[in-house]
């Protein structure tokens, strides 16, 4: 296989083939797996934690646990799943080691205004502080990376209509938050 290979022309099928390879002792079949998932991890990590040198480490760091941990891993859950709960954990690692909220303003402008924040962009980021590293995941996976409910309750081990329940859950706090800061409902308009 040419491990320049575009990352979608891989498959699950072919990632997990490439998988057995690296858990058999190859080290090449790794690179593969690498440049397949290097750029959504690196997207994932910096939305999580909001500081693009700091999400680069994080992606690093994954990639090096998933090698040194590769013979742990079983077919259980996609290999796709497993990368994102290791990323999932160092990026929880991250946000505790700074014991802050990050911005995941450029994430509200990407999917939820229809024109540049004109106020402030502190009000915006002020509607994010309230959510937890597990809700920011979510609304990163569910609109970013526009994955359905089902995926990411692979990729989370949680229900999918659990999350479906959660994602509402959040899309409301976020419009009650508006309404009682009196900001602009038209810098929001999917919530």
């Amino acid at each position: 296989m040419d491990v320049n290979e575009s990352m979608e022309s891989l498959s699950a099928d072919r990632i997990e083939n490439l998988v057995k390879a690296v858990q058999a002792g190859q080290v090449e079949p790794y690179r593969a797996i690498v440049l397949h998932f290097q750029r959504r991890l690196h997207l994932y990590c910096y939305h999580m934690i909001g500081d693009r040198a700091e999400s680069e480490d994080i992606v690093q760091e994954v990639f090096l646990r998933a090698y040194r941990e590769i013979g742990k891993y079983r077919p259980t859950v996609s290999f796709s799943a497993w990368l994102y709960k290791i990323a999932y954990r160092l990026c929880l690692n991250a946000l505790k080691k700074h014991k802050g909220q990050h911005r995941l303003l450029s994430l509200i402008q990407l999917q939820w205004l229809t024109a540049p924040a004109t106020s402030s962009d502190e009000s915006a980021d002020g509607l994010l502080i309230g959510l937890s590293p597990e809700e920011r995941q979510l609304v990163i996976l569910r609109t970013l990376e526009e994955r359905s409910f089902a995926e990411i309750a692979e990729l989370t081990g949680s229900n999918a209509i659990a999350l479906r329940k959660k994602f509402e859950r959040i899309r409301k706090k976020l419009r009650k938050q508006m309404r009682e800061e009196k900001l602009d409902e038209r810098l929001f308009p999917g919530l």
